[in-house]
Parts: structure tokens; C-alpha cells; sequence
């Protein structure tokens, strides 16, 4: 005999939190949007979010209710639930595993109650034969993994992850995150499109940048007619002989002059030695850019085909150079294609996709206690 489902009665409200680490901008927004969306359809949800003392806390300053119910933590300092002022959790969505109160939070919610559920949320990709990944993965199993119900990753790479950490197929979602969708749609049609390849990201030695240079000056193909626009800050410096005429280094600068910047541009390219999940390519799909991408990004499997993108060994500066040539190559119609396509697969991730799974599974960890909003 089937158990009847029990409804939350409208004085009862579920307690569902969800930390960050340092909220950055697109993750408040993100959240923002699952916020707004929980009052407009009147769930009976507390929803609350806790995120690590951060300075872009006063760019963020609004007079909204969302803005004004965020607990800002110490990330040194270790908390109960009750000294936050809230009560302890229905649902627990953990970002920031590493997190020292963020953790602690999710090690007494399970001892305290056992009707509670906490969803590992993580932006990390699967990397095989990284020594630091596999001990991890094998502390991680032993260790962690009985703090959590289940994992909500970006994509395919976190997926796989998560596999090797002890969930199952079942126990995993992806569609986590999404980009400033609102500011990176300022389409321009390929023909109106400069012939340059923009990277955007730190300037640091995990980026690649060196290789990207020199695979850069190193083409003799229509070099003169294309630039290489680098935007960002790091500790790595080139003086202008290495850089030469076609080669161009800003400070990182605005969402909306990035896109203006994207939207400009046939190509974006990321030459990575290693990346789990960068927005940033989110970002230049979204704005129509095709792809010029490191085979050590994690998001190739969601952004990233043989219509719109050229994969590349970061390792090679051969490789990358064959990369600029094969994308200078292309004809008018191969980068029309390639625009479009990479609009599409950017589309894919957005607020309301995040938003859906997000519900999806509340309602699974609700389906377990017979409960449902």
C-alpha cells in the first residue's frame, strides 16, 4: 500500500541553505534568481545563503530582502547553525567542501538530524593522473563522503568525478552554475566580427600564457591581418619585445566591456595546462566566439564541438600554433556556423536550467521523508 504524501502547511516552513565561498558576482545572481523564484511561486521554503567574508560584499549592496538575508562567516571561525540564527537545515547545499565552518556545518547537520539531507556542490573536473586529485579522491571516499546525500556538479568532467568519490549514478545532477547570461548576449553577426583572438583570465603560470605568446609569434600566415588581445592580471610580465606589434595586454576590466570585448571578436582562446570548470568559456560561447581551447579545460563536453571549436596539447606550442592557423583558415560560412553553434551550446546554461534542477532535487530529498511542497 502506497504512503500518502504529506504537504507542508503554509506555517511550516522548510529550512534549505545553501553556502558559497566568497560570493562572486555571478553566483549572487544565480542564487538571487533561485530566491526571487521561491517567493514568486510561494514555496514554503526558508531559504538562506552563507557565504565567506568577501570584498565584493559592497558591490553587491542593495535594499532587496535577498541581499539583506545572506550570513557573512568568517572562513576561520567555526559555527553552529545556531549562531548563524537559523535553525538546523531540512536540505544542506555545501559549495566550498574544503571550507573549515562549511564543513563542520555539514558534519552536524547529519549527526543532529537524521531526516536531514546535504548536497556536495562542486565545480571540479575528473583529472586521471593527477597524483594531489587521486589522494584526495581516496580520502574524500573514506572520510568524507558519508557527510553527503548527494553531488550537484556543472557537467560531464564533475560527474565523472564525483563517480570515482563514491556516488552513484543516481546520487549525481549537473546543470549547477551559470554565467552573467543577461550581459554576455550582446550578439554580433561573424562578418562584423574583428579577426582577433581574445584570451581572458589570470596571467599566471597555470594559464599557459608563455606558450600562447610564443605559439602567437611564431605564425607566419596572415599574421600581420589578426591580434592577440590578453585580458587580465597576474604575476607573469612580458616586456614589448616579446609581445610585439600584434599582441595586446589589458588589465582585466568589466562583465559589460568583456562582452562588448567577446562580441568583437571571432575567437576566444584558452590554453590552460588546467581548468575544472571556467566561465569564462561560457561566457564567449554565449557571445558567439569560436573556440580555441586547451584539451585540459573541463567544460569541453558541454561548450565545445567540431562545429565551433579547434581543440589544442597545451603542452606544445606546435600544437597551439597549428590551432591559430587551422581558425585563420576558416571560411566566412565555417565562422557563421561556428558563431551560432557556439550561442546555442552557451544557451543551454542558464538561470532557469540551474533553477529546475535545483527543485528537482529538493523534491527527491522530500520524496524520501513522504513530503512534498
Amino acid at each position: 500500500m502506497k504512503s500518502k504524501n504529506t504537504i507542508i502547511k503554509k506555517d511550516k516552513k522548510l529550512n534549505i541553505y545553501f553556502t558559497w565561498t566568497e560570493l562572486p558576482t555571478y553566483g549572487y545572481v544565480l542564487l538571487k534568481f533561485i530566491y526571487l523564484q521561491i517567493n514568486k511561486k510561494k514555496y514554503p521554503i526558508n531559504f538562506k545563503v552563507i557565504s565567506t567574508i568577501t570584498s565584493k560584499k559592497k558591490s553587491y549592496e542593495e535594499k532587496s530582502n535577498f541581499f539583506k538575508s545572506i550570513k557573512w562567516i568568517n572562513p576561520d571561525k567555526i559555527y553552529d547553525w545556531h549562531d548563524l540564527d537559523l535553525e538546523y537545515p531540512d536540505i544542506y547545499f555545501q559549495s566550498g567542501w574544503y571550507i573549515k565552518p562549511f564543513k563542520y556545518l555539514a558534519k552536524i547537520t547529519k549527526q543532529k538530524n537524521k531526516n536531514s539531507k546535504v548536497i556536495l556542490c562542486s565545480d571540479n573536473s575528473l583529472k586521471k593522473k593527477n597524483i594531489r586529485q587521486s589522494i584526495f579522491r581516496l580520502v574524500f571516499r573514506f572520510l568524507l563522503r558519508k557527510n553527503f546525500d548527494y553531488a550537484w556538479v556543472p557537467g560531464f568532467s564533475g560527474s565523472q568525478l564525483m563517480l570515482s568519490c563514491g556516488f552513484s549514478k543516481k546520487q549525481i545532477f549537473t546543470g549547477l552554475y551559470s554565467s552573467l547570461i543577461n550581459i554576455y548576449k550582446n550578439y554580433i553577426s561573424s562578418k562584423n566580427r574583428k579577426k582577433q583572438f581574445v584570451y581572458v583570465g589570470q596571467i599566471i603560470k597555470r594559464k599557459n600564457i608563455k606558450r600562447l605568446i610564443d605559439a602567437f609569434n611564431s605564425i607566419t600566415l596572415n599574421k600581420e591581418e589578426w591580434k592577440l588581445i590578453i585580458v587580465g592580471n597576474g604575476n607573469l610580465i612580458f616586456n614589448k619585445l616579446q609581445l610585439g606589434n600584434n599582441i595586446k595586454i589589458i588589465k582585466h576590466t568589466s562583465p559589460s566591456k568583456l562582452s562588448t570585448l567577446y562580441s568583437n571578436s571571432h575567437f576566444f582562446i584558452l590554453p590552460s595546462l588546467m581548468d575544472h570548470w571556467p566561465l569564462v568559456v561560457h561566457e564567449a560561447a554565449l557571445s558567439g566566439c569560436c573556440l580555441l581551447l586547451s584539451n585540459k579545460v573541463g567544460n569541453i563536453h558541454e561548450f565545445s564541438n567540431k562545429i565551433n571549436s579547434i581543440l589544442f596539447d597545451p603542452k606544445s606550442v606546435h600544437s597551439i600554433k597549428k590551432s591559430f592557423e587551422k581558425a585563420m583558415l576558416l571560411t566566412n560560412n565555417d565562422l557563421n556556423f561556428a558563431s551560432k553553434e557556439s550561442v546555442r551550446l552557451g544557451n543551454i546554461y542558464n538561470y532557469e536550467n540551474t533553477y529546475a534542477k535545483f527543485i528537482k532535487i529538493i523534491n527527491l530529498c522530500l520524496k524520501e521523508r513522504n513530503i512534498k511542497i
